[in-house]
């Protein structure tokens, strides 16, 4: 043990089908899939069996990624062809996620999440999630269950934090104790490394008063396999990125070390009265800059949102989808439309008819998101 710090929609009567059809076979593709290029490569890796380590995919997004439905199709995908990399990362009691298959975790009552309903940390140190486990309180616990040969912990050392003492299977790790009282407020985090390659139970319990701040657990395979990182937020914008505090995100980030990250916003800013296609993709721009400099080798992604047709915006969703286009060709970063993908303006309605989306005409049923999810997955793989 080592521990160190394509969907055919048809109308008939209409005209309707051949525009849906001619705009999937027009937008149907990965585009400018040369930012891909370090994915690519690892991805080749492990075809040729020269990879050691998960390829790992970092997907931030709005409530169509927190749930983990559009996300676990996609995992499931990656890892049937190129392996199981682990569960990822992941935060102890997530109210937003849906139930991952082979990993549980949980934590006990005393702890608070803190990024999402109202609750906030001052100084906005939520980790790549955007949420965090909080306590001041001694005697609580995390956990997570998963099989892997490696497991981290990320959390916060500041002043006045308390200790923590982590164990695996009920067995202390090195010295066990963990002091988090610091002069200066900076995430950290601590590996083990395992002999075997089961499934393990690693649990964070916290022994003193004092602050203590969780922002997840990593199991992973130290193998060549695939890693899917969710970290999405029930009625997100891509501006809630740049309120995190940057330091902190970076930190956690370049310790991540992932391989691709996806950015899937839109869906809930499109509605804004006062969005406009120069500030957004300004402040796309900026999101760009700051993930490219806290993983400088990864490749990036745009994934443009779904159509939504509870409004009438089909105007601004074309909008918002050229605007993410320019912004990605301009800044070294992939781009797929899951709004053209689906047929474009109207095609919601089409997919609600289906079965494929759900009634409120924003978000996609279950056979939906895996439509989604095939047709996205399909593309990278002909881009790659």
């Amino acid at each position: 043990m080592v521990i160190a710090s394509v969907l055919c929609l048809s109308v008939v009567g209409t005209s309707f089908t051949t525009e849906t059809q001619r705009a999937q076979r027009q937008h149907r593709e990965v585009e400018n899939p040369e930012a891909l290029g370090h994915f690519f490569e690892a991805l080749d890796q492990i075809k040729s069996s020269n990879r050691i380590e998960p390829v790992r995919i970092m997907h931030f997004g709005d409530s169509h990624v927190a749930a983990d439905v559009l996300t676990r199709e996609l995992r499931e995908r990656f890892q049937d062809k190129f392996g199981d990399g682990g569960a990822g990362f992941i935060v102890p009691r997530n109210p937003m996620t849906t139930r991952r298959r082979g990993v549980v975790s949980g934590a006990t009552d005393g702890w608070r999440i803190e990024g999402i309903g109202g609750r906030s940390s001052p100084d906005a140190i939520y980790g790549p999630a955007g949420i965090n486990l909080a306590t001041n309180g001694p005697g609580e616990s995390a956990w997570l269950e998963a099989s892997g040969s490696r497991f981290e912990v990320y959390f916060v050392r500041e002043p006045g934090g308390g200790k923590i003492q982590i164990s695996l299977d009920g067995v202390e790790v090195a010295d066990g104790t963990i002091l988090l009282n610091s002069r200066v407020t900076k995430v950290d985090s601590v590996f083990i490394d395992l002999p075997d390659d089961t499934r393990h139970r690693l649990e964070v319990k916290t022994l003193s008063p004092g602050r203590v701040r969780l922002l997840g657990i990593v199991s992973e395979h130290l193998s060549a396999g695939i890693a899917y990182d969710v970290f999405g937020i029930n009625g997100a914008r891509a501006s809630r990125i740049l309120e995190w505090n940057q330091a902190a995100l970076v930190a956690a980030i370049k310790a991540r070390d992932p391989d691709l990250i996806i950015l899937a916003y839109g869906t809930n800013e499109v509605a804004d009265s006062d969005w406009t296609a120069d500030s957004y993709e300004l402040l796309l721009k900026k999101i760009l800059r700051q993930l490219h400099a806290a993983a400088p080798r990864a490749s990036i992604l745009l994934f443009a949102p779904p159509d939504r047709a509870d409004l009438p915006l089909a105007g601004r969703l074309k909008e918002m989808v050229n605007a993410q286009r320019r912004v990605a060709f301009a800044n070294n970063a992939a781009f797929w439309s899951a709004f053209d993908a689906m047929g474009g303006a109207g095609s919601m309605n089409n997919w609600v008819r289906k079965g494929l989306a759900q009634p409120d005409r924003v978000h996609l049923s279950g056979s939906g998101y895996a439509k989604l999810a095939e047709m996205f997955y399909d593309d990278l793989k002909r881009a790659w």
